[in-house]
């Protein structure tokens, strides 16, 4: 009797430990569903679109095609990615169309119908962030940064997304460095450090600031002291009538 009630005992025990083990995986596996983001179709869509653009313009370049060659894929591509941008609302897929539109016709070396599409965005877009980057590259490409300048010159009125402001005013900036009207790029900058503290382009334009200011050819280097990583002294000075040369590097 009492050796039947141990066993009933026991195994009575294990079938409460199994269903408590079940029930815990049954729930860990419903939190995990519910942590778990839905996928993005529309994302996986225009990316896939954007990977056989990138498939299409490499065949094409092997083949000797040129940029501006009438059946370059790249115009294709953005056409077809422009006309996703047209036919859905806005969301994280109309983005990433509406950059890649841009970056092919600027691969194209088709700027003229680049700015006019730019000129169809509005004001409020996130694209923004990363349109600069391909005005920034065409206007390279092309010698011309006027059409930079003045659209950024325009979302400094008209964006409502600070950070937009403070990388428009950082792109004015940096296009009349790069034309090396070095007294307008300083102004530019100082205006993104005066009137956009705390932002990240704020303080890449402090740094682009000291660079005007002390590090143009012909100009001497800015003196400095410091202490090598063996613990002797080392300074500019000692290294006078000498020819130095600065290795920099770091880690990211």
């Amino acid at each position: 009797m009492m050796c039947r009630r141990t066993l009933n005992r026991l195994f009575g025990n294990a079938a409460n430990l199994l269903g408590w083990a079940l029930l815990l995986s049954l729930t860990a596996l419903t939190v995990n569903a519910q942590n778990t983001p839905a996928p993005n179709k529309e994302m996986d869509r225009v990316q896939g679109m954007i990977s056989q653009a990138k498939k299409d313009a490499e065949q094409f370049s092997k083949a000797g095609g040129k940029p501006s060659d009438a059946n370059n894929p790249n115009l294709k591509w953005a056409a077809d990615l422009w006309q996703y941008r047209e036919k859905h609302p806005a969301s994280p897929a109309t983005v990433a169309a509406t950059v890649e539109a841009l970056r092919l016709l600027n691969r194209a070396d088709h700027f003229s119908e680049l700015y006019a599409k730019t000129d169809t965005l509005k004001p409020d877009e996130a694209a923004w962030k990363q349109v600069f980057n391909v005005l920034m590259i065409a206007a390279s490409k092309s010698k011309d940064y006027s059409y930079l300048i003045s659209k950024a010159e325009a979302l400094i009125q008209t964006a409502p997304d600070r950070e937009i402001k403070s990388q428009a005013q950082f792109n004015i900036g940096d296009a009349y460095w790069r034309t090396k009207d070095n007294d307008r790029a300083r102004k530019a900058f100082q205006t993104v450090v005066t009137e956009y503290p705390g932002t990240s382009w704020a303080e890449d334009a402090e740094g682009n600031l000291r660079e005007i200011e002390f590090l143009n050819l012909g100009q001497p280097a800015p003196a400095f002291e410091r202490t090598t990583i063996s613990g002797d002294p080392i300074s500019l000075a000692g290294f006078k009538g000498k020819v130095l040369v600065l290795k920099f590097w770091g880690t990211y």
